[in-house]
C-alpha cells in the first residue's frame, strides 16, 4: 500500500479496508471527481472537529505573487486548478498539478471546465487553469459552454465576479495554426477583466509541452502555497476539503522520445481506380513490444524528412549541408538537424515572423497578415524560401523552424481482435502548387517511400475522451472518410467482447460518408457482414458525388431525426470522427436542430441537453 493509500486509508483512526481502497482505486475520472465532491461535503459538516492543514513558509516566486498576496485571506477558500483538455494532455498536467499542491498541504479540487459554471469560480481563491486549443483557435469541447460564458459581453459588463480571485493559466497548443494558444490566452484575458489578479506570467506550450510544463507546474504550485502562508498559518477548517487527486493510468515505456521499432506488415490502398482519394489501409506488426491499446486511442508515428526536400531547401539557402549547427545544445550537421529534427511540411506563425526579421518581405508579410490560413493547406516551408530567398546562414535556420512532431492517427482495430498488430486508415496527402508537388510527411512516408517487411517507429497516444462506454449502452457512430477508422475498432471491440457479433446485446449505428460508392466504401465487407450479423442494427451512407445534390452525413442525421432522437432517449452514446473545419461543426449544428425539433426544445434547452450529454460521456469527438 502506498503512502497516500495509507493516508487515505484512515479517517479518525478507523482505518478503510482492503475491499473498499479497491474499489476506489478501480473507479474512472468522473467517478473519482463525484466520490471527491461528496467526501467534500461530508468533510464541511464536521469541518468543527477538523484541524486544517498548515502550510510552510515559502518564499514569494515572482511579482506577480507579491500583487495578488494580499488577496488571501483567512476564510482561505479552496484553490481551483481546472483543465480544458480534447485528448487529455491537459488533464495530465493539471492531475500532476494537484499532487504538488497536496504535497505542499494546500487544499484543492481538480475538475474539467465543463463541470464548473462561471459564478462558481468567486468560490475559490486561487484559480489554476490548463487549457488547450483546438482546432482554428476554438476551445475543447469540454471548455465551450464555460468559454463563452466567460467571454460573453453580459458576464464581462460586470467586471467583478472575480475581484478576490488570484488566476494563473497554462496554454497547450500547436504553433503551426494561426491561432495559437488562443483558448488560453482567452481565458486569460476574461479572467483579468472580471477583476482577477494574475497570479504569474501567462505560458504558452508548443507541441514539446513537457519541460515548459513540469516548471510552470512548480512555480505556481509553490506560489500558491506561499501565498498561503503569507496570509495565515492556519486555514479556516470551515473551508477544507479533500483534494481530488486522479490516479495516473500505467503508461507504456514506448514514447514519442522512445518509440518502438515496430514492423509493417501490410500497405494496402482501399479506394478505388477513379476515386478523388488515396485511401490506404496498413498493418503495423507490435508483437513482443508488450504495447497495449483500446479502441479510441491513437497510434503515433515518429519519422524523418524525405531527403528530397532537405536537399532541396540546402539548395535553395545555397549552404553547406555538413555545416555545424547547435539543437538543444546539441551539436549537429545541418543536414542531420532538417532530416531528424526539423518541423519542415507544416508552417507556424513563428517561422514566417522569423524569416520576416531576418529579411523584409512584401508577399511574405501579406501572408502573415492576411492568407496564412489559406496559404497554409496548399503549402510547405521550402515555398516560403521560394518566396523570400532570404541570405540566412544554418544556424539561423535552426533559430526559426519548430521541431518536428510526431503524426497521431486513430487506430483502426480491436487489441481483442488483432493482439499484436495495430492498423491505420489514411489518406495519402499529396497537393500541387506553384513551386512543385508537397506531400504529408507521414503519410507520404508510409504509402509511397517503404514497403512491407520494413520498419516505423511508433508508440501510443491514449485517448480517454473518446472511448467505448462501460455499460451495455447504444452507440451512433459518425465517421466520413478516414474518421470511420475508430468505428472499426469499436465494432471489432463489441464483437469480441460478447463472443461473436450475433451475441452482443448492444446496438451499434454506422454513419458513412465518403464522394462515391464504387470507389470509396472503405471496408464495405467488413461493414456489411456486421450488418448481416446483427452486430450493425443501423447502417447509413451519404456517398456525396453520387448524386446531384451532396448528400453528407449531417443530412443522413436529419433523414433519422425521429429515431436517433429516440436511440438518444434510451440513452445512446454519440460519437464524431473526422474533419474538425466543416463536418464536425455541421454535424453539431444538426444534432442541436434535431434536440429542438424531436424533443420540442427551445434553443437553449437544446444546448443544455447536449451539455448534459457532455457532462456524462455521451457525446466524444475525434476530430483533426
Amino acid at each position: 500500500m502506498t503512502v497516500k493509500e495509507q493516508q487515505l486509508g484512515s479517517f479518525r483512526g478507523k482505518p478503510l479496508n482492503d475491499e473498499l481502497l479497491h474499489k476506489i482505486r478501480n473507479l474512472n475520472a468522473h467517478e473519482i471527481n463525484w466520490l471527491s465532491g461528496y467526501c467534500a461535503g461530508l468533510l464541511d459538516s464536521q469541518s468543527e472537529n477538523l484541524a486544517a492543514p498548515v502550510v510552510d513558509n515559502l518564499p514569494v516566486a515572482n511579482s506577480f505573487a507579491n500583487q495578488a498576496a494580499n488577496r488571501v485571506s483567512k476564510s482561505a477558500k479552496p484553490v481551483l486548478v481546472l483543465y480544458a483538455s480534447q485528448t487529455g494532455n491537459a488533464q495530465s498536467i493539471a492531475e500532476q498539478l494537484i499532487e504538488h499542491l497536496q504535497a505542499k498541504s494546500v487544499t484543492a479540487h481538480l475538475k474539467s471546465t465543463l463541470e464548473v459554471a462561471a459564478k462558481e469560480l468567486a468560490d475559490y481563491s486561487t484559480i489554476l487553469l490548463v487549457a488547450s486549443t483546438h482546432g482554428e483557435g476554438e476551445p475543447p469541447d469540454d471548455a465551450i459552454d464555460l468559454y463563452e460564458a466567460l467571454t460573453s459581453k453580459k458576464l464581462l459588463s460586470k467586471g467583478s465576479l472575480l475581484k478576490d480571485t488570484n488566476f494563473a493559466v497554462l496554454g497547450l497548443g500547436d504553433s503551426s495554426y494561426e491561432f495559437f494558444c488562443q483558448t488560453a490566452k482567452d481565458f486569460a484575458e476574461s479572467f483579468s477583466k472580471l477583476g482577477a489578479q494574475q497570479l504569474s506570467e501567462l505560458v504558452l506550450c508548443d507541441v514539446d509541452y513537457q519541460q515548459p510544463a513540469t516548471q510552470w507546474v512548480e512555480q505556481v504550485s509553490t506560489e500558491v502555497a506561499a501565498l498561503i502562508a503569507q496570509s495565515s498559518t492556519e486555514l479556516d477548517s470551515s473551508n477544507s476539503a479533500i483534494a481530488d487527486v486522479n490516479v495516473l493510468s500505467e503508461q507504456t515505456a514506448y514514447s514519442k522520445d522512445n518509440p518502438f521499432k515496430a514492423t509493417v506488415a501490410t500497405i494496402q490502398k482501399i479506394t478505388g481506380r477513379g476515386s478523388p482519394k488515396e485511401t490506404y489501409h496498413l498493418e503495423i506488426d507490435i508483437e513482443d513490444s508488450n504495447i497495449s491499446y483500446e479502441p479510441g486511442d491513437a497510434l503515433g508515428i515518429v519519422v524523418h524528412n524525405p531527403e528530397s526536400l532537405v536537399d532541396e531547401i540546402i539548395s535553395l539557402l545555397d549552404l553547406d549541408a555538413e555545416t555545424s549547427v547547435n539543437y538543444q545544445n546539441q551539436n549537429s550537421t545541418l543536414k542531420k538537424y532538417l532530416t531528424e529534427f526539423a518541423e519542415l511540411t507544416l508552417i507556424s506563425k513563428s517561422t514566417i515572423k522569423g524569416l520576416l526579421e531576418l529579411e523584409s518581405n512584401d508577399e511574405l508579410q501579406t501572408i502573415y497578415d492576411h492568407g496564412y490560413s489559406e496559404f497554409i493547406i496548399n503549402h510547405q516551408f521550402v515555398d516560403l524560401l521560394h518566396i523570400a530567398q532570404p541570405t540566412i546562414i544554418g544556424q539561423q535556420l535552426v533559430d526559426i523552424l519548430k521541431p518536428i512532431k510526431p503524426r497521431l492517427y486513430s487506430i483502426a482495430c480491436s487489441q481483442q481482435e488483432f493482439e499484436d498488430e495495430v492498423h491505420l486508415t489514411l489518406n495519402h496527402v499529396s497537393v500541387n502548387n506553384t513551386y512543385g508537388e508537397r506531400y504529408g510527411l507521414a503519410s507520404h512516408h508510409l504509402t509511397q517511400l517503404i514497403s512491407e517487411g520494413e520498419t516505423v517507429s511508433v508508440f501510443v497516444e491514449h485517448n480517454p475522451k473518446f472511448k467505448l462506454p462501460t455499460v451495455d449502452a447504444p452507440i451512433i457512430m459518425v465517421g466520413p472518410g478516414t474518421g470511420v477508422a475508430p468505428f472499426r475498432a469499436f465494432l471489432q471491440e463489441r464483437a469480441a467482447s460478447n463472443g461473436s457479433a450475433k451475441n452482443s446485446t448492444a446496438k451499434n449505428w454506422l454513419i458513412f460518408g465518403n464522394p462515391h460508392f464504387d470507389t470509396d466504401f472503405l471496408y464495405q465487407v467488413e461493414i456489411q457482414k456486421y450488418v448481416s450479423s446483427g452486430l450493425l442494427n443501423k447502417l447509413d451512407l451519404a456517398f456525396s458525388r453520387d448524386s446531384e445534390q451532396k448528400v453528407y452525413v449531417q443530412h443522413k442525421l436529419l433523414d433519422n431525426a425521429q429515431e436517433l432522437w429516440q436511440w438518444l432517449e434510451q440513452g445512446a452514446y454519440f460519437y464524431v470522427c473526422g474533419d474538425m473545419h466543416k463536418m464536425a461543426k455541421d454535424v453539431e449544428q444538426t444534432l442541436l436542430t434535431i434536440i429542438q425539433e424531436q424533443g420540442q426544445r427551445d434553443e437553449e434547452e437544446a444546448k443544455q441537453y447536449l451539455k448534459a450529454l457532455k457532462v456524462n460521456q455521451r457525446y466524444q469527438r475525434d476530430v483533426y
